[in-house]
């Protein structure tokens, strides 16, 4: 299974608590976070934006974002995976649209991803 807080959080679903009911069958884990703007659901719905015009990561109450810019709680995950016996991979999927668009926000991105991310990772 590919498990990916940032979807989870959106929905409604604490991902900490998805993580040991399916730990055995969990072989990689996406670091992707998720912001929330509550105050427009009620303008565009649960399933978000259905109109994305030329933005397709326009999703009307929720973008998604680089770890620790959204409200994903990663000690809480990385924690919990490590709980869970967890060893395959943790990779960030970068979909964040406040650094993308070009090579250096991109990079920056992948810093704040990394920042967060590496004191949550156990030395080898």
């Amino acid at each position: 299974m590919n498990w990916d807080p940032s979807h989870l959080t959106w929905i409604g679903i604490d991902p900490v608590e998805t993580i040991l009911p399916f730990a055995e069958h969990i072989v990689h884990a996406q670091a992707k976070d998720v912001e929330l703007f509550p105050e427009r659901r009620n303008r565009y719905g649960f399933f978000g934006k259905v109109d994305k015009g030329d933005d397709p990561w326009e999703m009307g109450w929720w973008r998604f974002r680089v770890p620790g810019r959204g409200v994903v709680d990663w000690p809480r995950v990385v924690d919990r995976l490590y709980e869970a016996g967890f060893d395959g991979t943790l990779s960030v999927e970068h979909e964040d649209p406040l650094w993308g668009g070009d090579d250096v926000k991109v990079l920056e991105g992948l810093r704040i991803a990394h920042r967060t991310l590496r004191p949550l990772i156990a030395a080898e």
